[in-house]
């Protein structure tokens, strides 16, 4: 198959685990013995770059050409389509573009949205343009079931498909006693990740002088914050606060952890908890709809914790860190689920998932439709001669 994964916000600084999933998708498809092409608008960010280039995929820059309102330059993207000439279209992660060209699309083409996260920023453009997608693939089980429940999706053109991570291949039976190492991996905003919550735990933790210590690698908004409230915990070695790392760093650290913290308030199916799971750290999450509450059985191979009870975090982390046995059962039993999320069963999964929409479309083709209304979040209150010509002044300036 020649397959364009369409991610037209890679090039940012902001880099997720709706991006970080798609190098290995890639690779292993690539392997497989399929042509992958990736479009972007911009050279990917450099911290991403690295793994885009070896996966091998063929990177698109900007093929429809020239800059431009959106509504003009879907046609230019359409005809480099029809030239590709590919079987499967995927919009991984757009704002506009990338659906902008779904009316356009030649109907022999199967296509597909990915939906990473639990919010309207993957669902609004599919209630408006659901009628030009093959199948809604959905990251969780929540992700499909607001699917069907709110954009108009079929259930039977909707997949559900977790992400894929590298999975640790032996577990070590752990020790029972030392310090007790947890470890934090994620954006460090306070929006969705809540990292006050974390302050705040940590912030317990010292006060009850548990013997712990905690890394929190990535990077974001919060970071100057978080290196001033944890300042003595710094100063003392209880907390390490490590930047962005590469994904074999952060492999690394995670086989050397015991406890991976999540405080966040939403999630879609978060690839630094599968990853921690997989790579045999016991959970202590936050008690979300998606992909925490699909991977943890509470109790059993980790942790759920209301949204914002920083002190039922604290208790459950103090009650692992003096009970070291039933940690490492916990962890055990955490590696065991998120074994089975492996990159290779990930990319099977999308393979099965485009062959079947494949055959449905040739029983069912789409109606191209190249008069379709663009979705309000391309709309603008302005006629667009004028905005032609802001965008002629805008590309000047440039």
């Amino acid at each position: 198959m020649r397959i364009i994964f369409v991610d037209t916000t890679i090039h940012q600084s902001f880099i997720g685990g709706g991006h970080l999933f798609l190098p290995g998708l890639m690779k292993e498809l690539i392997r497989r013995g399929h042509e992958v092409h990736l479009v972007v608008k911009g050279k990917p960010d450099v911290k991403i770059r690295p793994m885009i280039e070896d996966s091998g995929a063929i990177v698109q820059i900007n093929p429809w050409g020239k800059k431009g309102l959106v509504e003009d330059i879907a046609p230019l993207f359409n005809g480099w389509i029809n030239e590709l000439k590919p079987d499967v279209y995927v919009i991984s992660t757009s704002a506009d573009i990338g659906w902008v060209v779904l009316p356009f699309i030649d109907p022999r083409i199967a296509t597909f949205t990915i939906g990473h996260n639990n919010e309207d920023t993957f669902y609004l453009p599919l209630r408006h343009y659901h009628s030009f997608i093959t199948t809604a693939i959905g990251v969780s089980n929540e992700i499909c079931e607001q699917y069907k429940v709110s954009c108009h999706m079929r259930e039977e053109d909707v997949a559900s498909i977790p992400y894929g991570v590298e999975v640790r291949q032996n577990m070590d039976p752990g020790s029972d006693k030392g310090t007790v190492e947890l470890i934090y991996v994620g954006r460090l905003e306070e929006d969705q990740k809540k990292i006050s919550d974390l302050i705040a735990i940590i912030k317990k933790l010292s006060e009850r002088e548990e013997p712990y210590h905690i890394r929190i690698v990535g990077d974001g908004p919060c970071k100057p914050d978080l290196l001033e409230q944890l300042s003595a915990e710094i100063k003392a070695g209880k907390a390490d606060i490590t930047g962005w790392l590469s994904k074999n760093e952060v492999i690394k650290l995670l086989r050397q952890a015991d406890i991976f913290i999540l405080t966040s308030a939403f999630e879609g199916f978060s690839i630094a908890l599968t990853e921690a799971m997989a790579n045999g750290c016991c959970p202590v999450v936050t008690d979300i709809k998606s992909g925490n509450q699909q991977l943890i059985a509470n109790g059993q191979n980790g942790f759920l914790i209301p949204v914002g009870d920083t002190h039922a975090f604290t208790d459950r982390l103090s009650e692992l860190i003096r009970n070291r046995q039933k940690l490492n059962a916990l962890r055990m039993a955490a590696w065991e689920k998120g074994r089975q999320f492996g990159v290779a069963i990930m990319a099977k999964n999308y393979e099965s998932c485009f062959e079947n929409a494949l055959e449905k479309g040739k029983l069912n083709p789409r109606n191209p439709n190249k008069n379709f209304p663009l979705m309000s979040t391309c709309t603008s209150k302005y006629p667009n001669w004028l905005r032609r010509i802001k965008q002629v002044f805008v590309n000047n300036l440039n």
